[in-house]
């Protein structure tokens, strides 16, 4: 395991001559064969590849680790850690070797993570900075490769282990969601066109009726300050799928529109983008099935942290006037999660 961990290809050899098990396993799921991938040793993944490592097998804690690294964690396969870490070439190695190049192990496969590596939210984990593996080929080459040995550029997630999905802070729903989807959601224009050049389908929605236009609106957007993507980049988005045929009346299964996507990532200039395309008043302006309009949702009536946004609230508030909407209407319920609690009575 040191050995691989730190890339020394004669000692590994030397120790797998002398019969060292390549399948001793720390409770942590680590193998020698994952240390060498994680760390992105590409002649000592070679290596192992040679000797017949199993490329299907997985790597999750067991018995001597806490109670919530077990739970948080998932099976990972050697193919999604390399991914994971930005080590392409070492990925290309082990699907050149036999690893499934739609690998869903996780519940996702290596494309639909791809976007989440290329642009990480910013969070209080995360510094929203790419991870920096080793070797000289890029995410998009790397894109071009895996699809050229079978990645399905349109496959979408199954119904079952829905949960599993790259860390983010997006609620967009990942069942029956594509890599495009994942690409939109994460303001990804260049990937979202290279996508589209190797055959990705643009309007294809998830298992909720989410298309990729309103994504690129902005829906799903849960914390805006965290997730990646700017309004410029949104509005790049918007553009090339109007250009591509999208509707701008889209509405979804929970009754949201790209209008409701904008005002919950506090954009107002696509607001006024979709507008100007044909966004009818009549069809975004009523509430979804959470009581929430683009008004209210602009208000900061969205079911976090009340935090109105006054640029969005103006041009919303100028569109339904100008269409002869009511601005009138209850408000859903929004709990404060910071706000200070009632002090509990004295004990008598």
């Amino acid at each position: 395991m040191w050995a691989a961990a730190e890339g020394n290809l004669d000692a590994v050899k030397a120790l797998m001559h002398a019969g060292a098990d390549m399948k001793a396993q720390l409770d942590t799921g680590f193998t020698a064969f994952f240390f060498a991938v994680r760390e992105g040793h590409l002649d000592v993944v070679r290596e192992f590849l040679a000797a017949g490592v199993d490329l299907t097998a997985t790597m999750q804690p067991a018995g001597g680790v806490g109670e919530r690294a077990r739970r948080q964690s998932l099976p990972t396969t050697p193919l999604m850690l390399a991914i994971q870490n930005g080590h392409f070439e070492v990925a290309l190695a082990l699907i050149d070797g036999g690893a499934d190049p739609n690998d869903l192990s996780m519940g996702f496969t290596p494309l639909h993570i791809i976007p989440a590596i290329r642009r990480p939210d910013s969070s209080d984990i995360s510094d929203g900075a790419p991870p920096r593996g080793q070797g000289s080929l890029s995410s998009a080459e790397f894109v071009r490769e895996i699809v050229k040995r079978g990645a399905d550029v349109n496959f979408r997630l199954p119904e079952e282990g829905k949960e599993r999905i790259p860390n983010t802070s997006s609620l967009i729903e990942p069942a029956g969601s594509t890599p495009f989807l994942f690409a939109v959601d994460r303001a990804d224009v260049p990937l979202m066109r290279l996508l589209l050049e190797l055959g990705a389908d643009p309007m294809m929605p998830n298992f909720n009726g989410t298309t990729p236009f309103l994504a690129a609106a902005g829906l799903g957007t849960q914390e805006p300050a965290e997730e990646a993507g700017e309004e410029a980049e949104s509005l790049e988005a918007v553009k090339l799928l109007l250009d591509l045929g999208a509707d701008v009346n889209d509405v979804d299964n929970n009754g949201d529109t790209a209008v409701h996507g904008a005002a919950y990532n506090m954009y107002p200039k696509v607001i006024e983008l979709l507008a100007a395309n044909g966004a009818d008043p009549q069809i975004w302006g009523k509430p979804n099935k959470f009581g929430r309009t683009p008004l209210f949702i602009a208000e900061g009536f969205s079911g976090r942290l009340p935090r109105p946004h006054q640029g969005t609230i103006d041009v919303v508030t100028k569109l339904m006037l100008e269409a002869g909407l009511s601005l009138e209407g209850k408000r859903p319920e929004v709990i404060d999660i910071y706000a200070p609690k009632p002090a509990e009575p004295a004990a008598q």
